[in-house]
């Protein structure tokens, strides 16, 4: 990097997004404890919830994911009875759809995800706000 341009820079932009994203998930973790659920979760049980059925590869290119990695947190779902095999699928890839189970946590999470959402928000200005979505927006295009 330019020594000028690094100059500039006031801290390494991975370290800070890193910490951002480390106090969100943390915060939502914290929340979630008592219902059993990692923050990391609940955006795949919420993409089932919405789009299921849908096959692995879908949930990683959604998730931005390793099918891997989506894979293995697919089990641990599936192993706690919120999400399970359509049964209507068919060809060599599964598909999950949002069990009764799945259903239940989303409505014990909903209003613990309002809470930190709004107590997150809440550290914002509506400028800073607006501001974050649309640097998250912005960043996450090719």
């Amino acid at each position: 990097m330019d020594t000028e341009i690094e100059s500039e820079v006031p801290d390494c932009i991975n370290m800070q997004i890193l910490r951002a994203s480390h106090y969100v998930l943390k915060t939502y973790d914290d929340a979630y404890r008592d219902l059993g659920v990692r923050a990391t979760q609940m955006p795949v049980v919420g993409l089932i919830s919405r789009k299921g059925p849908i096959t692995i590869r879908q949930i990683a290119e959604e998730m931005e994911s390793e099918r891997s990695v989506m894979s293995r947190k697919l089990q641990v779902m599936e192993k706690n009875g919120w999400i399970s095999e359509d049964p209507e699928t068919t060809g060599k890839e599964k598909s999950f759809v949002l069990a009764d189970e799945g259903k239940a946590l989303l409505e014990r999470v909903r209003p613990v995800k309002h809470e930190v959402q709004t107590k997150i928000l809440n550290k914002l200005s509506n400028d800073e706000r607006n501001l974050l979505l649309n640097l998250c927006t912005k960043l996450k295009q090719d």
